[in-house]
């Protein structure tokens, strides 16, 4: 555990992504929760009422800065890119991953172009830059020629019964999860193209698919509500993915880009074997515990999921791995990266 060096400094904590169900949102969720559990009381959350998208941009470019620098804090944390510089406040960033560089035809062409232009201002003008993983952290680098400071993401002990999401969507009989928000870099297609194979294998297995739909081709969407044998359930409350994870007989995360990559994480915290996809993170993070790891391709996903579930699983392994990912090490590591602010 790290030891705190303390600054006597005040931290503002930009948390108004805590109401989102998606990553971002998690992550903000669980380093309050960190900086709480590990009694550092000089990190504040503010701005968790933002409200609509219009509040929220206010809030972002004009109160929120205002507010900053009137209440004395001498740092500003935007864990989740809020798009403000924050007037002339030092700030730390966090930069969950550099897709939109890396490869932009992966996103809607108005969003790829606003991330482009706009991103490296922040980042630049940024005291502190935060990333997800080492290889983050070279991507900042490569595209940006800037230092990050690595701080892996976390996941909570799971527990939960299996129970609850069964009866929320009437699955019955054993089942695999794949959870993301459906997106082309996700690789869903590769993954609905290998079923039909693993299918043929596992007849009375079921794909449950949970993630809201984020954007990609109208055959993805098509597929993920006409294909036997896959249920999509869009997006659900955590507690209902945290019981959909405990009931799992294995996670298939096939992705092909990300920043850190949670689903793994939170599969081993259930103490269920996972199969994670090419990208370069996933290997860094998870290759020594992954059940397989597969390539893009759809018959290397199905040749990934059919071997691992012939493999026998060491529960308590997983959980043990996934309990070095606490939300009290991200904080503190999130605490320390700060000094950088204040050298």
């Amino acid at each position: 555990m790290i030891l705190l060096r303390r600054y006597n400094k005040r931290i503002a904590l930009y948390a108004s992504s805590a109401v989102n169900r998606g990553g971002t949102g998690v992550y903000t969720r669980r380093l309050i929760n960190g900086f709480r559990n590990a009694g550092i009381d000089e990190v504040v959350p503010v701005g968790l009422n933002a409200g609509s998208a219009a509040g929220k941009i206010v809030s972002e470019h004009y109160s929120l800065p205002k507010r900053v620098k009137k209440q004395g804090f001498d740092l500003l944390h935007l864990p989740a890119f809020g798009g403000s510089t924050a007037g002339k406040i030092p700030y730390a960033v966090t930069v969950h991953d550099m897709a939109f560089m890396a490869q932009p035809k992966w996103f809607p062409f108005l969003r790829s172009i606003y991330y482009r232009i706009h991103f490296p201002k922040v980042a630049s003008n940024a005291s502190v830059i935060i990333a997800d993983s080492d290889f983050t952290v070279s991507e900042i680098k490569k595209y940006l020629n800037l230092d990050a400071t690595r701080v892996y993401l976390s996941t909570p002990a799971n527990n939960s019964d299996e129970a609850l999401f069964r009866s929320s969507f009437g699955i019955r009989g054993k089942y695999i999860l794949a959870t993301s928000t459906i997106e082309p870099r996700k690789n869903t297609d590769a993954l609905l193209e290998a079923w039909p194979s693993i299918r043929k294998v596992h007849s009375d297995l079921t794909l449950v698919i949970a993630g809201r739909w984020g954007w990609g081709r109208r055959e993805t969407k098509l597929a993920l509500t006409n294909t036997p044998g896959v249920i999509w359930v869009n997006a659900i409350p955590s507690d209902q993915l945290m019981s959909a994870f405990s009931g799992s007989s294995l996670l298939v995360y096939p992705s092909l880009y990300e920043g850190f990559g949670l689903p793994p994480l939170e599969s081993a915290a259930a103490g269920v074997p996972f199969v994670i996809g090419p990208a370069e993170t996933l290997r860094e993070i998870y290759g020594s515990v992954a059940s397989a790891i597969s390539d893009e391709s759809a018959a290397s996903i199905a040749e990934a999921v059919l071997n691992s579930l012939d493999k026998t699983v060491d529960k308590t392994e997983l959980q043990e791995f996934a309990s070095n990912f606490s939300d009290e090490q991200m904080a503190r590591s999130t605490y320390h990266a700060y000094g950088k602010a204040f050298e």
